[in-house]
C-alpha cells in the first residue's frame, strides 16, 4: 500500500504514477507532487514544492484535508469520494502517511482519479435504463392486442383526470363500449378472426378520440373505456355516436347478427362538476358503474345504439 512507503521512495514514484498525487505534511504544505497534479492545479510543478494547499486549491478543500488529519488521528480511515474542482468531477483516495513506532500520522498521501468520462458513461447507462423503465411503463399501460390503454392504464389516468376535474370544477364524461354478440362471432369465425376484430374496433374507436387529453382502453375481452376530461353529456354523447357510426363503417360481416355485421352497444354518463373532498377511486368506481346500467340499457333496447346515465338532474 501506497502509505507504507517512506516519503523519499514515494517521491520517486510519484512521477510514474498515472493520476495526479500530492504529499501533504499535517500544516497542509505539499511534501511533493506530480505533473499531473501540478497540471490539474494550473500550475508548474516547481512552484509547488513547500507552498500550502491553501495557495492553489479553494478553502473547502483545504479544511477538507484538515479534517482528514483529525479523523485519522482518531484511528479513522477515509472513505473514497467525489469534488469538483475546475469544474472537473475527481475521485479522491486519502492514505495517512506514519511515521515512527507510534504509526503517528506526519503526512497524507491524496490521490485524483478524473470520472468525467466514468460518469458520462453512467448518465448514458442511466438514461438508457429510464428509457427502458419508461418503455416498459407503457407496455404495463398498453393492451397488447388493440395498442390502446389497459385496464392499469385506465385507472392511472381516470383518478388523475377526476382530481383535475375536481379542482377546476369541469365536467367529465365515460363511456362503455360493448362488442354485440361477440361470442358467437368468435365461434362462428374462431379467435383470431376475433383478435383482428377487436383491433379494428380499437383502431376506429382511437381514431374518432381526437383531443390529446382523452383516453380510450380496452377493459377486457370485447369491452372498451372511454374517458372524456372536460366534457358534458351532450359532447360525449356525439362522440359515442361517432364511435358506433365509425364501427358500422368497418363493415365486418357477422351472420351470428341481425344487423348481419359487427356492431356495438355504447353506455353514457357524465357530470357537469365533480364535488371536492370525494375520493378519486369512489368517483372512478361510480361513474363506471353508472356507465355499465346505461350499457345495459342500450341491451335491452336492441343493442347497436347508444343509451345515456343522466347523473345530474334535468
Amino acid at each position: 500500500m501506497l502509505y507504507r512507503l517512506p516519503v523519499d521512495d514515494l517521491r520517486q514514484i510519484l512521477p510514474t504514477l498515472p493520476v495526479p498525487i500530492c504529499l501533504l505534511d499535517r500544516e497542509t504544505r505539499y511534501l511533493a507532487a506530480n505533473h499531473r497534479y501540478a497540471t490539474l492545479c494550473n500550475t508548474n510543478l516547481d512552484k509547488l514544492a513547500g507552498k500550502f494547499m491553501a495557495d492553489f486549491c479553494p478553502p473547502n478543500l483545504v479544511a477538507k484535508a484538515r479534517r482528514d488529519f483529525e479523523v485519522l488521528d482518531g484511528g479513522g480511515s477515509i472513505p473514497d469520494h467525489e469534488i469538483i474542482y475546475r469544474n472537473v468531477p475527481l475521485l479522491v483516495s486519502v492514505s495517512p502517511l506514519v511515521h515512527g513506532c507510534n504509526k503517528a500520522v506526519s503526512g497524507i498521501a491524496v490521490a485524483l482519479t478524473d470520472i468525467s468520462r466514468l460518469k458520462m458513461e453512467f448518465t448514458a447507462v442511466n438514461n438508457s435504463l429510464a428509457a427502458a423503465y419508461k418503455h416498459m411503463e407503457g407496455i404495463a399501460e398498453t393492451d397488447a392486442l388493440t395498442g390502446l390503454g389497459n385496464r392499469h392504464g385506465l385507472r392511472q389516468f381516470f383518478e388523475r383526470e377526476i382530481l383535475h376535474c375536481s379542482k377546476e370544477k369541469r365536467p367529465i364524461s365515460v363511456a362503455i363500449i360493448d362488442v354485440d354478440y361477440f361470442k358467437s362471432y368468435n365461434d362462428q369465425y374462431g379467435h383470431i378472426a376475433g383478435d383482428e376484430c377487436l383491433k379494428a374496433i380499437g383502431s376506429a374507436i382511437q381514431s374518432t378520440i381526437r383531443r390529446s387529453w382523452d383516453y380510450a382502453a380496452r377493459y377486457g375481452g370485447e369491452v372498451f373505456v372511454i374517458i372524456l376530461p372536460d366534457t358534458d353529456l351532450i359532447g360525449s354523447k356525439h362522440v359515442a355516436e361517432t364511435i358506433l357510426q365509425a364501427i358500422r363503417n368497418l363493415t365486418v360481416q357477422h351472420i351470428g347478427s341481425p344487423f348481419e355485421r359487427i356492431t356495438v352497444s355504447i353506455g353514457v354518463v357524465g357530470v357537469k362538476a365533480i364535488s371536492r373532498g370525494l375520493y378519486s377511486e369512489d368517483v372512478r368506481d361510480s361513474l363506471l358503474r353508472l356507465a355499465d346500467k346505461a350499457l345495459y340499457f342500450a341491451k335491452d333496447a336492441g343493442r347497436n345504439c347508444v343509451k345515456v346515465w343522466n347523473v345530474e338532474p334535468e
